[in-house]
């Protein structure tokens, strides 16, 4: 084992020894201190095959002479036979160096920040946040702080209730869990005590939790009408008012309202449609120069009109906003304009939906819908849309 490691540090090769001398060689090579190991005779005592040292290879010079025996290197082992053929191959064995250091050097950088959890703020303002506190792509691993990115951002939003920085190989992770902050603009005035009612309509019931109501089941009232009084009396025995205090009133009024629908959509209207002519433009971006790849005979000019897609990524997103490198593809569409018309089946299923559509409004701020329908008649070039919507709301406003 000893002679494999010196050995293969040093360099050893196998030698085969020929002629009447073998014998004589390997005692003079023993009394010269010349180890030679693995001694062993071929198809006759007049050869031998042995290991030596390189170093003690160019030694046996004087001894090869007084025995008279020839000498012929079968095997090179060891170091030094290595460093002879890389020497060959220099610039293969240097550019593996160098991507050793290099790989070695780019493992302790960060090359990525991955952000998650977010909702209300975007990814780009968050890097950008992190980038102002000197957290970026391209950062040594060394640099970072996780424990004082947490408390920074804990510090700085006062929406996100939970921070979790993580190092995970080269990569920065970031998992925020944003809170629901009390707005002062959604709390109880109390100076705004009384419910009104927020447009005209008939009272369809009316729950009174605190306060006075003004109005009963099956009321008309007019829209800025009080339907309960945050105006509280207290009598006394005889009946007369003692004392008089404001409450926050509290109850619910569902007010009933009736509002004429109108819609209209000319007979006639511009079809335009892809010919599937395009012409691409290709942008890449590198801080402030600018590249253009495109086809410089496909000329936007012969297109009367076109409608333009513009498709823009930042390449190195991940890493940092410190390097903006980005690639723009665009596209311009040729379109082909002609006059059209609407027949009356068209023209109905049009306006139904923006029918549709409307009541899906109204059921986004709060109404119920009780009844609603339009008729669809034709009018000289217009095609108009009439109905009546029925609707009910709880009346939340308050004076």
């Amino acid at each position: 084992m000893i002679h494999k490691i010196t050995g293969w540090m040093h360099g050893y090769i196998v030698i085969s020894v020929k002629g009447a001398g073998c014998k004589r060689f390997v005692n003079l090579c023993h009394n010269h201190n010349i180890e030679l190991w693995k001694i062993r005779s071929r198809k006759s005592e007049d050869e031998i095959v042995c290991f030596i040292f390189l170093s003690d290879f160019y030694k046996v010079k004087p001894i090869v002479r007084k025995c008279r025996v020839f000498v012929k290197v079968t095997e090179v082992h060891g170091m030094p036979f290595v460093l002879q053929k890389m020497r060959k191959r220099a610039s293969f064995f240097a550019g593996v160096i160098l991507c050793f250091f290099l790989v070695l050097f780019l493992s302790g950088r960060i090359w990525g920040i991955d952000i998650q959890g977010q909702k209300h703020y975007t990814r780009e303002m968050l890097l950008e946040y992190l980038d102002s506190k000197s957290v970026y792509g391209g950062m040594a691993v060394s640099d970072v702080d996780c424990a004082g990115i947490r408390e920074d951002m804990r510090h700085d939003f006062q929406d996100i209730g939970w921070v979790s920085v993580q190092l995970q190989g080269s990569k920065l992770r970031v998992s925020i869990k944003e809170i629901q902050l009390v707005n002062e603009d959604n709390k109880p005035d109390k100076k705004r005590s009384s419910i009104i009612a927020e447009e005209p309509g008939y009272i369809v019931s009316i729950v009174t939790s605190a306060g006075t109501p003004k109005v009963r089941k099956g009321d008309k009232v007019k829209k800025g009408r009080v339907l309960i009084s945050g105006l509280d009396k207290i009598y006394d025995d005889s009946g007369e008012v003692m004392k008089k205090r404001k409450i926050y009133a509290m109850g619910d009024v569902v007010l009933q309202s009736t509002e004429n629908y109108t819609d209209n959509l000319k007979e006639t209207y511009i079809n335009e449609e892809y010919t599937g002519n395009t012409k691409t433009i290709y942008k890449m971006n590198i801080f402030d120069k600018s590249f253009y790849i495109h086809n410089p005979f496909d000329n936007l000019d012969k297109y009367e009109k076109y409608d333009v897609v513009n498709e823009e990524k930042h390449i190195l997103d991940k890493l940092s906003e410190r390097v903006p490198v980005f690639f723009e593809n665009k596209r311009y569409l040729e379109i082909k304009s002609s006059q059209e018309r609407y027949n009356k089946e068209e023209a109905e299923k049009i306006l139904q939906k923006r029918f549709a559509n409307y009541l899906e409004e109204l059921k986004d701020k709060g109404y119920t819908i009780k009844e609603g329908q339009i008729k669809v008649t034709k009018s000289q070039q217009n095609y108009i849309a009439e109905g009546r919507i029925v609707k009910e709301k709880k009346q939340e406003m308050r004076k």
